[in-house]
């Protein structure tokens, strides 16, 4: 199915790419300020006070990106992640949105295997099987789906995503898209995928880490902490932009917000840094590993902190609710689909119950029960610093599963419904009452216009209001 945008958008999205274009080839010589007023000017304003902020973060770092980033990658930034998803795509997502009634997401997450060299405990893809990696031909369909849809950004995950034997097909085929994959990083230190990667300009790596040496050989096996060194020097040489993933548990939350190991990993070239907390689901689920909600807290404060001390863009997807304004599973701003095609809310929300086999990815997004209760209960609160259906507002996750009937996507799924509900109310209770009076005195106000915002879009594309999908096509 083909969607038009307004011939008045069409006519003013052709004055503005050539602008664009302009704009970064000379962006790491002009003024950061003259960088920001210009976006503004062509993307708008930001709901979310912290969300204009990480915006023009990431324009003022890609100054940095781009000094050192080779000409194919730069083209690939411009094109595909900037013009193609950011400027073109939002206009005709917005209007696919405004005449469905429900909303289109920003990016795609796809595990297109499971398979992995590694066995690290507590990891969320382990408990899946390893034999079974999507097709080449559904994978293949979703990302032309998706950008059908204005969809131009996606994750691969895993697994490990360059074990996927078509992985670098994808990533020809679709040299309109722009990748971004999370890896273990010993494919890129052992074979020649970096080569491919800065041949083709459209991948951006970033390598999982757990602190320096001593705690990621700890989880990742010894010699592991060496071979991410390597990949990550060959991705420098080669001038292709990069980051690294660190997942924050109750023994590694405070190195990981540490000057020395963001100077540290800065230092090696990367340019991205994301956090992810501890979710006790996958092999071996521990809840001891859960940061404490103190701990949680604090890496809200120095994230922010650190953004405005760094020269790297850092994220957190559970400490970023007021950036995004709140969760963005179920389609609300992206999804995940595994490696059985099963299309699930969130990478740790592990039930579904369409599969894009027998479904498009708009009949998905249109159709599923599961993703439509968990839209109508967006935002889960109205302190955004509680954004997680799953740890912070439980209960939301729990409803959505009974009344859609969704099925769990693995066989210890249940663990976090049952064995670990006391733990996870107790502390989804703990956070609630640490966060709420920060909330109330330091950024309700100052939000207000982006949860009044999030209100008024569930009231007005509500299920009740769904059209059909020919009222946007053509």
């Amino acid at each position: 199915m083909h969607y038009t945008i307004p011939t008045s958008t069409r006519v003013r999205l052709a004055f503005t790419k050539p602008i664009v274009k302009g704009l970064f080839k000379v962006l790491p010589y002009i003024p950061e300020k003259t960088v920001i007023n210009t976006m503004k000017k062509l993307c708008g304003e930001n709901n979310y006070p912290a969300g204009q902020e990480f915006i023009e973060k990431i324009f003022c770092t890609l100054r940095k990106v781009f000094k050192r980033a080779n000409s194919n990658c730069k083209r690939a930034i411009i094109e595909n992640m900037i013009i193609n998803e950011g400027v073109a795509g939002q206009k005709k997502r917005n209007a696919i949105r405004d005449a469905l009634g429900f909303d289109i997401p920003v990016l795609l997450v796809v595990s297109p295997t499971q398979r992995c060299p590694l066995r690290c405990y507590g990891c969320y893809a382990a408990e899946h099987s390893k034999d079974s990696d999507l097709s080449f031909e559904a994978f293949d369909r979703l990302i032309t789906q998706a950008k059908e849809m204005g969809i131009y950004f996606f994750v691969i995950s895993g697994g490990e995503p360059y074990i996927y034997d078509r992985i670098f097909e994808i990533f020809e085929k679709h040299s309109d898209a722009y990748f971004q994959t999370y890896t273990s990083g010993v494919t890129l230190a052992e074979k020649d995928h970096v080569e491919k990667i800065a041949r083709l300009g459209n991948v951006l790596p970033c390598i999982s880490i757990e602190g320096f040496e001593e705690q990621t050989d700890r989880r990742r096996g010894k010699g592991h902490f060496k071979r991410v060194e390597k990949a990550m020097a060959k991705l420098k040489a080669a001038g292709v932009p990069f980051g690294f993933s660190g997942t924050a548990t109750r023994e590694n939350n405070d190195m990981l917000l540490s000057d020395e190991l963001v100077d540290y990993y800065s230092n090696l070239g990367c340019d991205v840094g994301y956090y992810f907390q501890y979710m006790p689901i996958g092999r071996e689920p521990a809840f001891e590993l859960v940061p404490t909600p103190e701990q949680r807290m604090l890496r809200f404060e120095r994230i922010l902190q650190l953004r405005r001390e760094k020269s790297i863009i850092l994220a957190d997807f559970w400490c970023d609710g007021p950036l995004v304004g709140g969760c963005l599973a179920g389609g609300r701003r992206y999804l995940h689909v595994n490696n059985k095609g099963d299309a699930e809310p969130c990478v740790f929300a592990q039930a579904s119950d369409m599969n894009v086999y027998d479904s498009s990815l708009l009949e998905i997004l249109r159709d599923s029960k599961l993703f439509r209760a968990i839209r109508r209960r967006q935002p889960y609160s109205d302190n955004l610093l509680r954004p997680c259906m799953i740890i912070d507002v439980p209960e939301c996750w729990r409803e959505a599963i009974a009344e859609s009937g969704a099925k769990l996507s693995y066989a210890t799924a249940d663990k976090i419904a049952k064995e670990l509900k006391e733990n996870i109310d107790q502390f989804s209770r703990e956070y609630a009452k640490l966060t709420e009076p920060v909330w109330n005195e330091k950024y309700e106000k100052l939000y207000r216009r982006g949860t009044d915002y999030i209100h008024s879009m569930r009231k007005k594309f509500s299920d009740t209001s769904e059209k059909e999908p020919d009222a946007a096509a053509q």
